[in-house]
């Protein structure tokens, strides 16, 4: 082999291993942060939801949801998640807000059979849509062996014609911008498209990690608690 044709043979490789690199960084997704910056913290509501009784050796009924501050969505009918250990019918209720310690349903109570792992419910056209600016309460309910077990979550409805008209390339892609624009059910909803057996795919995984550095530990000893449970039981769902 002559100088010349070792050279060229050099180059080549050289390049090569440039363009593998660039792609290799260049090609993994880059996760946005949800991190909320003005979390109004949650009423006695959805901080008086928890477990009464319901033993369960794995994973209780966890919505995936901001739980101690109020999330947000830009939808008129979002979609609304949650994880079971196991499969039952679970009952639905939606509430509207009529003044900081007063609330009316909205719509009648839906029974929803699930199936373990996550759960998914559009808010569906038999129920009104729900108005910009207005603040709602959504409940899950779950009867075990004579006792329930009930896990409630607030959101805030924005004005959508606040965010940008963007199409998006990949799934990530628009989980990332509904993150960093603070709209948790729209990147959840997006998120869950990667799902595969009712588990959250790796997008899904560090978004709900993400909600667990976000919730507010605030309250008693007691509701400190509850809520480090809650953050306990989130981290495992992220890791299945």
């Amino acid at each position: 082999m002559n100088y010349r044709t070792a050279f060229w043979q050099n180059r080549r490789r050289l390049t090569s291993l440039v363009v593998g690199i660039f792609f290799l960084f260049t090609a993994a997704p880059v996760y946005a942060k949800y991190k909320p910056k003005n979390r109004k913290p949650a009423s006695g509501y959805s901080r008086g939801g928890g477990s009464r009784g319901c033993g369960d050796n794995g994973i209780p009924l966890t919505l995936l949801a901001p739980n101690t501050f109020v999330g947000k969505t830009a939808s008129k009918r979002p979609m609304l998640a949650w994880y079971m250990s196991n499969s039952q019918n679970v009952r639905f209720r939606l509430f509207e807000f009529e003044s900081d310690t007063t609330v009316k349903q909205v719509g009648e109570s839906q029974e929803i059979p699930t199936t373990a792992g996550i759960n998914k419910f559009k808010l569906p056209n038999d129920y009104p849509e729900l108005t910009a600016g207005k603040t709602y309460l959504w409940q899950i309910a779950i009867n075990c062996e004579g006792d329930s077990m009930v896990n409630r979550a607030e959101f805030t409805v924005v004005n959508p014609e606040s965010l940008a008209k963007n199409k998006f390339s990949t799934i990530p892609e628009s989980v990332n911008y509904y993150a960093e624009n603070e709209l948790w059910y729209e990147a959840l909803e997006k998120a869950l498209k990667l799902e595969s057996k009712g588990k959250l795919s790796k997008t899904g995984s560090t978004l709900v990690q993400e909600l667990t550095e976000s919730e507010i530990l605030t309250g008693s000893e007691a509701e400190i608690e509850i809520i480090k449970q809650r953050i306990n039981h989130l981290e495992k769902i992220s890791g299945l």
